[in-house]
C-alpha cells in the first residue's frame, strides 16, 4: 500500500513537470517533450524494479531543465542506478549510455555478447576465452567520456588486449583493414603517383582506397616471414592489392574463340546480353574491345591478341581499303576510349600485328564470318597485309588533337622473310610511326633461341613456344600468372664473397618460390572454388578459356647493373663484372628450370618492368645501408637500373649497348626488352629501318622499341620532339604536356619540368637521366 502511495505521489509531481513542458535536446539535434514514461520504460528494461524506476525517473524530471540533452539524462539515471544496483547501472550504461555506429551503417545499444561472438567466429577462440576479453574490452570502455563508439574503435580496443593477453594469432585474424582519414583526404585532393596509366578522378580515389585494404589483407594473409621480406624490400611481391581476389597477371586472348562461338562479356551469359558469332567486321572489332574491357575485370595486368591481323583477314575479304581502316580505326578509338577498366582506366592492351601469314598457320583452318570455315589461313595474305597497313596508317594519324594513341601497344613481329623488298614499304611505314611516337614495339623471330611463336604481353612478358612445342597451347589463351622481384643490389652489400651471393639468392628465391606458389594456389581457389572470375573460366569446347596449366612464374629482378658495382668494383659495362652478371641470371634460370621438373609447373626468368620497385628499392637500401647503397638519382629520388639494362645515363654508344644487353635476352624468356632512347632530332625512318634490320639480323635482341621524348602543346595542338618548357609555335608554357615511354609502354609523364604528372621521383630522376641517341 506504501509503495502505491509514493507511485501515484510521484505521478503527481511528474504531471507538475509536464506542465513546464521542458524540452530536450536528442543527439541529432532535435526537440523533443520530456517523457516520465521513457525513463522508467529504459530502466525497467534493464532489470532495474519498479519503485526505483519511478524514483529515479522523478528525481530526473525535477532536476532537468528546459534545454537539457539526452547524454545529459542518461547520466543522471546512471548514476542513481549504480546507488541501487551496479551491475543493473552498467547494463543501462551499455544499453542507453554507449551507443555504436555500425559498419552496417546503424546505431545501435553496445552489447558485450557481441564481441564474444565476433572473437568466437572469426579466430575461433573458445568461448570462456571470448568472455574474458570481452569483459576486458567492456570495463576499458566505460572508462571513456564519448558521445558514440565505434565499430572500428571498438576492434581496436579488443586487438589491444589480445595483443597484451599474447594472442597475436588471434590479432591477426580479428584486425580491421582500413586506410587513415589523412591518407584518404590527400587522395581526393592530390591523387597518388604509383600507377602513371591513371588519371585523377572518384574512380581512382575508389579503386586506392580499396587497394590499401586488399595489400594490407594480403600481407596478414601470407607468412609473416613473407611479408617482412616484401616489407623490408629483400623482395617487392608485385600487384599485393590484387593477390586475393584478382591474382592473374597478363594474357594472351585467342581471337578465333569469339571469332568461332560469340561473346558473353560476363562469361556466362546470365547477366548481360549475349553475342553470336560476328557476321562483319564492324562487330568483329567492336566485339574486340569488349573481350579485353571484360576481361580486365578478371586480371591484374595486361592483356593481348596475337596474330590479331592474321585470325581478322577473313572478315576484311571483299573490303575496300577504306572500309578496312575504318574499322581498324574504331579498335583503335574503342581501346584509347573505354575508361572503364580498374580505376577509371583504359584496358591495359597489346596488339601483336604479322606482315605476312606465318608458315605455321598457313594451312591451319581459317574462320570467318559467322564463325564458320572459309578454306586456311594462307588464303587471306592480301588481307593479312592490309589489315596491317591499315593499323599502322591509323596510328599514324593520332587522335583528332594529334596526339599519338596511347593504346594498344602495337607490337611488329619481324620473320625472315619479312626483312626481304618485298616487305620494304610496309616496314618503312612503321618505322615511320616509330620516327613520330616512338609507340611501335619490335619482336624478333629471328634469333636461334626462338621457334615458331613468340608473343609479348604489354610492358614486356612473353610467351614461347617453348613449353610443349605446340604454338597454340603454349601461347594463345594463357599467360604470366605472376612475378615476384629479387633485390640484387641488397644481395652484394650483404656478402662477402661469390658464395655469399649465391646464397644470399637462394634465399631470396627461396621467399620468391613460396609466394608464387601460394599466389598459384590463390588462383586456383579463385578459378575453381570462389566462381570470381566467370570471363577467364567460361566454357570453350569442354574447357576452361584460361588455360592456368601453361602459365608462367616468373623470378623478375632488378639492379644488375648496382649488384656488380659493389661486388666487382664495375658495372655492366665492364666485360668481367658483365661474367659474373651471367652467371648470376644463369643461377636463377637453374633454378627455374629445377622447379620446372619438381613441380611441373612452367617456371621463368623476366626483367621486371619495374615502374615503382626500382625506385622502392632503392629509397629502402639508402635509409638501410647509408652510403654503402649505390644507387642513380638524387635524394629523395634515388633508384637503381631496371634488370639487366646498361643505366640509361651510361656514355655508352648504341652498338655497345646492344652488345651488352644481348647476351641477358636468351636468358630471360619470361620477358625482357631494349630501349634506345632517340633525340630530340626527328630520326629519319630509313635509318631506323636500316638500324632494326641490323639489330634483327646481328644480336639476339628479342624485343625492342624507339622510344622518342616528346610534349604536345594543349593550348595551340603542336606536337614537338624532346621534353620542352615551352611550345615553340604559340609560345605556351602551362599547358605544355610531356611524352615518353615509362618502362614499356608511352605515356603522359605530365606538364613543364616542374611537374611530376603521374609518374613517381624516381621515374622523374630516370627520365631526366637518359642518354638520347
Amino acid at each position: 500500500m506504501r509503495d502505491d502511495l509514493e507511485i501515484k505521489d510521484a505521478r503527481v509531481i511528474a504531471a507538475l513537470q509536464t506542465k513546464a513542458q521542458t524540452c530536450v535536446i536528442k543527439n541529432n539535434g532535435i526537440f523533443e517533450r520530456f517523457s516520465h514514461e521513457k525513463i522508467v520504460r529504459s530502466c525497467l528494461m534493464v532489470g532495474a524494479p519498479l519503485w526505483a524506476s519511478e524514483k529515479i525517473a522523478s528525481y530526473v524530471a525535477k532536476t532537468a531543465y528546459d534545454g537539457i540533452s539526452t547524454a545529459e539524462i542518461k547520466m543522471l539515471v546512471f548514476d542513481h542506478l549504480k546507488k541501487i544496483d551496479g551491475e543493473v547501472a552498467d547494463k543501462y550504461l551499455a544499453t542507453n549510455t554507449l551507443r555504436v555506429r555500425t559498419s552496417r551503417d546503424t546505431i545501435e545499444p553496445f552489447d558485450q555478447r557481441k564481441i564474444e561472438k565476433t572473437l568466437i567466429v572469426e579466430t575461433e577462440a573458445s568461448g570462456e576465452l571470448a568472455r574474458k576479453i570481452a569483459t576486458q574490452v567492456w570495463k576499458e570502455l566505460k572508462k571513456l567520456d564519448v558521445e558514440y563508439l565505434t565499430a572500428p574503435m571498438i576492434r581496436e580496443i579488443v586487438n589491444t588486449k589480445l595483443v597484451e593477453n599474447g594472442l597475436e594469432t588471434l590479432r591477426k585474424k580479428y584486425t580491421r583493414l582500413g586506410i587513415p582519414v589523412y591518407n584518404i583526404t590527400n587522395l581526393i585532393k592530390n591523387g597518388s603517383r604509383d600507377n602513371a596509366n591513371m588519371i585523377h578522378n572518384p574512380e581512382t580515389v575508389h579503386k586506392y582506397v580499396a587497394d590499401e585494404a586488399l595489400k594490407q589483407y594480403a600481407l596478414l594473409s601470407i607468412p609473416q616471414e613473407l611479408a617482412d621480406a616484401h616489407m623490408s624490400g629483400d623482395i617487392h611481391i608485385h600487384d599485393l592489392e590484387f593477390f586475393a581476389g584478382r591474382p592473374i597477371n597478363c594474357l594472351q586472348h585467342d581471337l578465333r574463340t569469339f571469332i568461332r562461338y560469340g561473346l558473353r562479356v560476363d562469361g556466362t551469359g546470365d547477366h548481360t546480353s549475349v553475342a553470336g558469332a560476328p557476321k562483319h567486321i564492324g562487330t568483329l572489332m567492336n566485339h574486340t574491345g569488349e573481350i579485353m574491357l571484360a576481361a580486365q575485370q578478371n586480371m591484374s595486368g595486361g592483356q593481348s591478341m596475337s596474330l590479331w591481323n592474321v585470325f581478322v583477314a577473313p572478315f576484311a575479304a571483299g573490303l575496300s581499303y577504306d572500309e578496312i581502316k575504318q574499322a581498324v580505326q574504331m579498335l583503335i578509338y574503342n581501346l584509347n576510349m573505354a575508361y572503364a577498366a580498374r580505376g577509371s582506366q583504359v584496358p591495359f592492351t597489346s596488339m601483336n600485328l604479322e606482315f605476312t601469314v606465318p608458315d605455321f598457320l598457313k594451312d591451319e583452318t581459317a574462320y570467318g564470318p559467322g564463325g564458320k570455315a572459309v578454306g586456311v589461313y594462307g588464303d587471306f595474305e592480301e588481307e593479312t597485309r592490309a589489315l596491317e597497313r591499315a593499323f599502322t596508317e591509323e596510328l599514324l594519324k593520332g587522335d583528332s588533337d594529334g596526339k599519338p594513341h596511347l593504346f594498344p601497344n602495337t607490337i611488329y613481329t619481324l620473320r625472315k622473310e619479312v626483312l626481304g623488298s618485298e616487305f620494304e614499304e610496309d616496314l618503312l611505314k612503321v618505322h615511320e610511326l616509330s620516327a613520330k611516337y616512338g609507340t611501335a614495339y619490335f619482336t624478333n623471330m629471328l634469333p636461334d633461341y626462338r621457334g615458331n611463336m613468340a608473343n609479348y604481353m604489354g610492358c614486356r612478358t612473353q610467351l614461347n613456344d617453348n613449353w610443349t612445342g605446340d604454338w597454340d597451347k603454349d601461347c594463345l589463351r594463357t599467360g604470366n600468372l605472376a612475378y615476384v622481384t629479387l633485390n640484387l643490389p641488397r644481395i652484394a652489400y650483404n656478402s662477402r664473397d661469390d658464395d655469399d651471393v649465391f646464397e644470399y639468392l637462394d634465399s631470396y628465391m627461396n621467399l620468391a618460390e613460396q609466394v608464387l606458389m601460394l599466389r598459384r594456389r590463390q588462383a586456383m581457389h579463385c578459378l575453381d572454388d570462389y566462381n570470381l572470375l566467370p570471363f577467364l573460366t567460361q566454357d570453350v569446347d569442354g574447357e576452361r578459356y584460361y588455360r592456368v596449366e601453361n602459365s608462367t612464374m616468373s623470378f623478375g629482378f632488378v639492379g644488375l647493373n648496382e649488384m656488380l658495382l659493389e661486388h666487382c668494383g664495375n658495372g655492366i659495362e665492364d666485360e668481367d663484372a658483365r661474367k659474373f652478371g651471367l652467371d648470376v641470371i644463369k643461377y636463377i634460370n637453374q633454378r627455374a628450370a629445377t622447379l620446372k621438373e619438381e613441380t611441373g609447373l612452367r617456371w621463368s626468368v623476366l626483367q621486371t618492368p619495374a615502374e615503382s620497385t626500382a625506385y622502392r628499392f632503392a629509397m629502402l637500401d639508402k635509409e638501410k645501408f647509408g652510403d654503402k647503397a649505390i644507387t642513380q638519382g638524387d635524394a629523395g629520388a634515388y633508384y637503381y637500373t631496371n634488370s639487366s639494362h646498361v643505366p640509361v645515363n651510361a656514355d655508352v654508344l648504341l652498338p655497345e649497348k646492344i652488345r651488352i644487353e644481348e647476351k641477358f635476352h636468351p636468358m630471360t624468356l619470361g620477358g625482357h626488352i631494349f630501349h634506345a632512347f632517340m633525340g630530340e632530332a626527328y630520326a629519319n625512318p630509313e635509318s631506323l629501318m636500316s638500324l632494326t634490320n641490323k639489330i634483327a639480323t646481328k644480336s639476339d635482341i628479342g624485343f625492342w622499341a624507339y622510344s622518342s621524348a616528346m610534349s604536345f602543346c594543349m593550348k595551340c595542338k603542336s606536337l614537338m620532339k624532346g621534353l620542352q618548357d615551352q611550345c615553340g609555335n604559340c609560345g605556351e608554357q602551362k599547358e605544355v604536356e610531356w611524352y615518353d615511354r615509362i618502362t614499356g609502354y608511352v605515356q603522359q609523364v605530365g606538364r613543364s619540368k616542374s611537374a611530376s604528372g603521374g609518374w613517381n621521383p624516381g621515374k622523374m630522376q630516370e627520365l631526366r637521366d637518359r642518354k638520347r641517341f
